[in-house]
């Protein structure tokens, strides 16, 4: 038995795929060749119960995030910078008279139509005349192909929005601004309260060390962030005996045990493990447990990433006891969404890009079951796994890049975030945007919910080698799964994954 992939599968998928990285690949091959004995005499429920530490950021719970900014209202367009005060970054108005700027973005459709919405509002009221043209292409991975091959002509955008960790890969080629200086300038920075009204875990997501200097840059602005959260059958789960959602793991595998039970007795012989949690195998469902548990992701007391760690144990342990007990099941080529309608499961990890598949899928079943959106339960502190991309700024001039900073201030704007997030049903990245989404959230139950699960959010790493290790975690999980995979092999599971993550990260820089 191999863990993760076979060595064939690892030299494309890892690294050769995305990179074309050849080094180092001998003794990647050799972690994912061991082989380990099988044992299955684990007892399942020997799993301590002992307290974790909570691991979450702190930011206001959304009632009182309502509460506090109510008040306050902001005007439609930002207000004019104060000039009187000298600026560091030496640009005048005079400066920005006719500016263009160029912005790259990875939506065409409706997604892309609502950003041109906005773009055309900053280029019809902003006060110097700056002109922005969209260039709009079909998702992240061709946005970043037309990257790849700016860099080598030099015709790079001035504005572009995608992820941190491609933040990282590509201001090795020295192209990106750093931010700092905007934040802060006097004249056309944020002010105190602005700065504070950004979500304190997503702004500190575009903030990375500087390889060379030694010292921290900011690469981005956040923009929105979605979220893996667990979809449940409060309908189903009530008729099985239970009035309130799972607040522990504890709670988690009992009520998905009761399913699966009853799943079974109401006839379904032939697949006698549905009822339970539909497990779905993706980057998000995986770290959502690890941080459910009080685990992380990265490294705290130095580079790259730590997941052999007991928090991450317990969190394998318990996906495994249930995977064994048959409270949880998988198999490929089903819809999630239609599984999870038809009471097939009772949990399903989604994302909120999945809630209007989910409604739909609910709609299309005739069902009139209540489901809701809930965090992954934890002995300490519930969480839900963010991921999401930021605005970033390329080199330029001091006046292009000015306006193109402009430009960022507008799309993150109060106002102007609340349309991009209520049309998408995502997460603000401000605190005060959430003031402005009281009648829009009241009308999808189930993104509010996920709204008031803001202040329990953990994000993803930015490291530049997320974007291939958050796949191993696919690999980890489809090894938790396997009926040959015994809970006595999860410790070698972890180290093997530390170690292929630390492979990764030493390459992709």
């Amino acid at each position: 038995m191999r863990l993760f992939l076979g060595p064939d599968q690892a030299l494309k998928r890892y690294l050769t795929l995305f990179y074309g990285i050849t080094l180092g690949l001998a003794l990647i091959l050799a972690i994912l060749a061991i082989s380990l004995p099988v044992n299955t005499t684990a007892d399942p429920d020997a799993i301590t119960q002992t307290a974790l530490p909570n691991t979450a950021f702190k930011t206001q719970s959304t009632a009182e995030i309502h509460r506090l900014n109510k008040p306050t209202s902001v005007p439609a367009i930002p207000p004019t910078p104060n000039e009187e005060t000298p600026s560091p970054l030496g640009v005048t108005s005079a400066d920005l008279r006719e500016a263009q700027v160029r912005l790259w973005q990875p939506w065409t459709g409706k997604t892309g139509d609502v950003l041109q919405a906005m773009v055309d509002e900053f280029n019809r009221t902003n006060q110097w005349g700056i002109h922005v043209s969209v260039s709009s292409y079909e998702g992240f991975g061709r946005l970043d192909e037309e990257m790849e091959s700016a860099i080598i002509s030099g015709t790079l955008p001035d504005v572009l929005i995608d992820y941190g960790y491609q933040a990282q890969n590509w201001n090795g080629n020295s192209i990106l601004t750093d931010l700092t200086p905007y934040v802060n300038d006097p004249v056309w920075g944020f002010s105190s309260g602005e700065l504070s009204d950004f979500i304190p875990g997503f702004w500190a997501e575009d903030v990375v060390k500087n390889a060379s200097s030694g010292g921290s840059v900011r690469l981005g602005i956040p923009f929105y962030r979605s979220a893996y959260v667990l979809f449940y059958n409060q309908s189903w789960a009530r008729e099985l005996g239970y009035s309130n959602p799972p607040t522990t793991p504890y709670e988690f595998t009992d009520q998905a045990c009761a399913a699966a039970k009853a799943w079974t007795a109401q006839g379904g012989k032939t697949d006698q493990n549905k009822g339970g949690w539909l497990i779905t195998p993706q980057p998000g469902a995986l770290a959502g447990w690890i941080y459910a548990f009080g685990g992380g992701i990265t490294n705290p007391s130095g580079e790259g990433y730590l997941f052999d760690t007991p928090q991450t144990l317990q969190a394998f342990q318990t996906i495994k006891d249930m995977v064994e007990r048959g409270c949880a099941w998988s198999k490929a080529g089903l819809n999630p969404q239609v599984e999870f309608a038809t009471r097939q499961a009772l949990f399903v990890v989604g994302s909120l890009f999945d809630i209007p598949a989910q409604q739909e899928a609910f709609s299309q079943a005739g069902s009139k079951d209540i489901w809701e959106a809930i965090p992954f339960p934890s002995r300490s502190q519930a969480a839900v796994d963010t991921y999401g991309p930021s605005l970033l700024i390329t080199r330029s001039t001091p006046a292009r890049q000015l306006a193109a900073w402009l430009v960022t201030e507008w799309l993150v704007y109060p106002p102007n975030q609340t349309e991009w997030v209520s049309t998408f049903e995502v997460y603000p990245t401000r605190q005060s945007t959430l003031s402005y989404l009281d009648e829009n959230s009241n009308q999808n139950p189930q993104w509010a919910q996920a709204l008031s699960l803001l202040p329990v959010a953990h994000g993803e790493p930015s490291l530049a080698s997320w974007s291939v290790t958050r796949w191993v975690l696919n690999d980890a999980m489809t090894q938790l799964i396997d009926p040959k995979v015994s809970s006595d092999q999860i410790p070698a599971i972890l180290e093997n994954l530390d170690a292929v993550a630390a492979e990764i990260n030493s390459q992709v820089r």
